[in-house]
């Protein structure tokens, strides 16, 4: 699965983003001839390369066919949001890049309605409705659906500080809707202000992130394929721009080391049958493996330690599961690399009917194991001692083993 990490050292905003992808690998002509289904005029993107600091990066600016007449190159059409989502609705883009840039916009409407206590149909977006930022949100989403990226994970967000002037007059930084959005959000979005005079994360940009970033925080284990770099239009003094690492999540088939999320938490209020159900519903939502540990607790209570292994994508999903289906009010998360066996499940033929048997294999360790279920149903199914349809299973997997040495001699 492709993986995007966002490296937002110096902030990140729509034209970085798009620069980004092209640095990857995005074509230009896909760019484009994607960005006329839209049929939207008075614009034209410019692709050129530059160089910030010491870095050179890819540089994309949308440039309005209208700048001649004197308006700035962020403030000319004003929108609302029924006209953004029309645009894209009414085009013959992908139902995928529709949806999440509609995402978006609704992401930005919501705060930018908080931060200045109107409707979200009262709301003009000004820099984020303009012609240049639809180009930014969704050339985006075609850059991410061009290049197969499935995930996108993102740094702490590095903002600068002080005051910007846009078409409000003149802002703190973070401005008001950048402000909001972190503000807003189900989850926690590390954010950093560094000791730079200016807007470094814009609402675009923090938009996009918040929409498509699965999890914030360190690079992700994955096999990096490429590096990419996406230049912003601010002199900050240092360098100024979005790192992209794009790689492969997960190993190979045969691959012995992976990653998997531990989530902890200490129930000391909670009756056995709801304890018992909570366990079982968790299994059944992806959970790898869960169980419970007897503990003391303050007072000398006792209660049960739930611990839950899931993988790294599920790790919210499962969280709040826990959350609903106990009484716990916190859960701890471990992050833990892992060793484990190649596995793969062979049919054997028994007395009794067909079961599956797990196959691991590690090095020069084997390990094989009938399923349970299998047996179980057979032993129903022929009235024999479970144990019975066991040993057959083991018969024939002694068998096969015998067959695999033949055939190696």
């Amino acid at each position: 699965m492709k993986i995007l990490y966002l490296d937002c050292f110096s902030g990140i905003s729509g034209d970085m983003l798009l620069g980004l992808l092209i640095d990857l690998g995005l074509k230009e002509s896909d760019l484009t001839g994607e960005l006329r289904k839209m049929n939207m005029g008075g614009y034209t993107v410019h692709f050129s390369k530059k160089r910030t600091g010491a870095i050179c990066g890819s540089d994309v600016t949308v440039m309005l066919t209208h700048e001649a007449h004197g308006k700035g190159h962020h403030h000319g059409l004003h929108r609302n949001l029924s006209d953004c989502c029309k645009i894209i609705h009414e085009s013959s883009l992908s139902e995928w890049v529709k949806t999440m840039s509609v995402r978006v916009f609704e992401e930005v409407a919501q705060a930018e309605a908080h931060v200045h206590g109107k409707s979200i149909d009262d709301v003009h977006f000004h820099e984020v409705g303009a012609v240049d930022s639809i180009v930014d949100i969704v050339g985006t989403f075609i850059g991410l659906e061009k290049l197969g990226i499935k995930k996108i994970h993102a740094s702490p967000l590095h903002d600068g500080h002080g005051f910007i002037t846009c078409a409000h007059g003149q802002m703190p930084v973070p401005v008001p809707a950048v402000a909001q959005m972190l503000a807003s959000g189900s989850r926690a979005i590390p954010y950093i202000q560094d000791d730079v005079a200016t807007e470094l994360v814009t609402p675009t940009g923090m938009a996009i992130v918040k929409t498509i970033a699965s999890k914030f925080g360190a690079v992700p284990m994955m096999n990096i394929q490429r590096i990419g770099y996406g230049t912003g239009k601010r002199s900050t003094g240092r360098i100024n721009a979005l790192r992209g690492i794009l790689g492969e999540q997960g190993q190979p088939e045969n691959s012995t080391q992976d990653e998997v999320v531990l989530l902890e938490a200490n129930i000391d209020d909670q009756t056995g049958e709801i304890l018992g159900y909570a366990m079982n519903h968790l299994l059944c939502q992806g959970a790898l493996d869960a169980y419970y540990t007897p503990i003391y607790m303050k007072k000398n209570r006792p209660a049960v330690k739930l611990s839950v292994l899931a993988k790294p994508e599920d790790e919210e999903k499962i969280t709040e599961i826990i959350f609903k289906e106990t009484t716990t009010l916190g859960v701890r998360v471990f992050h833990c690399p892992r060793y484990k066996m190649h596995r793969e499940f062979i049919q054997l033929a028994t007395p009794y009917g067909q079961i599956h048997v797990k196959h691991a294999i590690r090095n020069n360790v084997e390990k094989w194991a009938p399923e349970f279920d299998d047996c179980a149903f057979l032993a129903e199914e022929n009235q024999v001692p479970l144990t019975a349809v066991y040993d057959a299973a083991r018969q024939s997997i002694l068998q096969l083993q015998k067959n695999q040495t033949a055939d190696t001699m």
